[in-house]
């Protein structure tokens, strides 16, 4: 952050534009140990990039400037990110298999089952209840394994495109997926997530901040809806319509009222849609601010307007948009990714959920700790 705000704005452009490339799923490519090479961004070829002290590229604004170019940036965000997944992978501690029939510990290996992608998957016997399993019973329909399942979940919510995915899956697992798999997956393990997230109820404060936008959902318009908490900074509930009507505002309002078990102090909106009477009828013991001018919402508004902003940038390129109630399941899944995953610097660099009383643990896999916790109330169901 600091070196992006020591570079002049067009340096700060050129920076985002190489983040840009690699979201987008262009993946260079290793010639050597220092050469690789970049599909250039309007179909013309590719660049050669040496990474040294001094880096060069073949592209024309590296040639005219001498000067970093985006496709130099991309690639050194592309070497650090493949880097740290490296590291994070080394540091995977293996915990014993607990049984998913009856939760025992008390478990042995009991030899492996070959699957017919032709992978090798340890089973084990559950000495309480007498049955056999496999390891991580709850993905044995998918290649890979719960790992690879969260880490499909950690890359697609931080903007790495499908078909980025499954390159680095290809080129560091060995593993091949197609994009259409692994959209499934996310699709199908999101899902699971949700439901589970919904029975939560967060510890949050007596003012909430409320904001919409609009978003693409099956090439239409649609209204996406927002209400964060201003201490946690939880996400309480988002919610997609087609109308901005009473009676989707209400069912929104009514939402959040539900999820909580709570009615805010203070409400804060913007001034552009009259919400004064769903928020009324929806939560009669909340005082509704609305900020009409541009400095109020600039100086009170500030995080929930920020939020919008990453919301925007990602489902620019997010897959899975392609109705409604998909919409939903995906914006849904985005909440729960800002809430459980991803640290906040505001709130001393834990998540939101854990400020708000429900989070998982910050060391190791939160992705898995909250996936196992989402299989293991679905199970008691």
């Amino acid at each position: 952050m600091q070196e992006m705000q020591s570079k002049n704005p067009s340096e700060r452009m050129r920076v985002v534009r190489g983040y840009a490339i690699i979201s987008k799923g262009d993946t260079p490519k290793r010639i050597d140990d220092k050469t690789f090479t970049i599909p250039s961004q309007n179909g013309n070829g590719e660049y050669k990039i040496v990474m040294a002290k001094k880096c060069h590229c073949s592209c024309p604004d590296f040639e005219k400037r001498r000067m970093d170019c985006k496709h130099i940036h991309a690639l050194r965000f592309y070497l650090d990110f493949n880097s740290k997944v490296k590291i994070e992978n080394k540091g995977i501690v293996e915990q014993r298999q607990n049984c998913p029939y009856c939760q025992s510990q008390d478990t042995i290996g009991y030899g492996k089952r070959h699957t017919k992608s032709g992978q090798q998957k340890q089973r084990y016997l559950c000495h309480r209840c007498k049955r056999i399993f496999i390891e991580e019973k709850d993905f044995e329909r998918y290649k890979g394994n719960g790992k690879i399942t969260t880490m499909i979940l950690d890359l697609y919510f931080k903007g790495i495109s499908l078909r980025g995915i499954q390159d680095h899956l290809i080129q560091f697992h060995n593993l091949s997926l197609d994009h259409s798999n692994i959209l499934r997956r996310i699709q199908k393990y999101s899902a699971i997530i949700n439901d589970y997230v919904k029975t939560l109820k967060p510890e949050v404060a007596d003012v909430w901040h409320h904001d919409e936008m609009k978003i693409q959902a099956g090439g239409k318009w649609k209204w996406l809806w927002n209400i964060m908490d201003e201490d946690s900074k939880f996400l309480i509930t988002t919610q997609v319509s087609t109308h901005a009507r009473m009676k989707d505002t209400r069912k929104f309002f009514a939402q959040a009222r539900e999820q909580t078990d709570k009615q805010p102090t203070f409400l804060i909106t913007d001034g552009r849609h009259p919400l004064t009477r769903s928020i009324n009828k929806e939560m009669p013991q909340t005082q509704h601010i609305r900020l009409v001018s541009l400095t109020d919402k600039r100086t009170n508004n500030q995080g929930i307007e920020r939020l919008n902003g990453t919301i925007r940038d990602r489902v620019k390129t997010m897959r899975g948009f392609d109705n409604e109630e998909s919409a939903e399941l995906m914006t849904d899944a985005f909440r729960n990714y800002y809430n459980f995953i991803k640290p906040h610097s505001s709130i001393q660099g834990i998540t939101p959920a854990l400020k708000a009383g429900i989070g998982v643990e910050m060391e190791g896999n939160r992705w898995m700790k909250l996936l196992e916790e989402s299989l293991k109330q679905k199970i008691d169901q």
